[in-house]
């Protein structure tokens, strides 16, 4: 699953962040369907979330940091891995350290 990302402004983890509790508000207000898209995409974002360094991320690309404007492009490739595509590159994100 591929998820967009506009992070002018703020970095990917707030972004992310963002996506997570829209995809909760909007499964809770359409309760009555059963959505496995938007389910894959609050799971994804979940595990995202609690999964990745993202200091490190933001230490890779200034887009990441929220430093320059631009768009990423979450990759959900299964579970606990993940990729990034910012302007062509592809950045892998690492798990962070408990």
């Amino acid at each position: 699953m591929k998820i967009k990302m506009n992070l002018s402004g703020h970095c990917i983890e707030t972004e992310a962040k963002r996506l997570y509790n829209n995809s909760i508000t909007e499964f809770f207000e359409n309760s009555e369907s059963t959505d496995s898209e938007l389910e894959e995409k609050i799971e994804g974002l979940k595990s995202f979330l609690e999964y990745t360094d993202f200091a490190h991320l933001r230490g890779r690309h200034p887009v990441l940091a929220g430093t320059e404007e631009g768009k990423a492009i979450l990759n959900l490739l299964g579970e606990n891995l993940f990729e990034l595509e910012v302007n062509e590159s592809i950045y892998r994100a690492q798990k962070k350290d408990r």
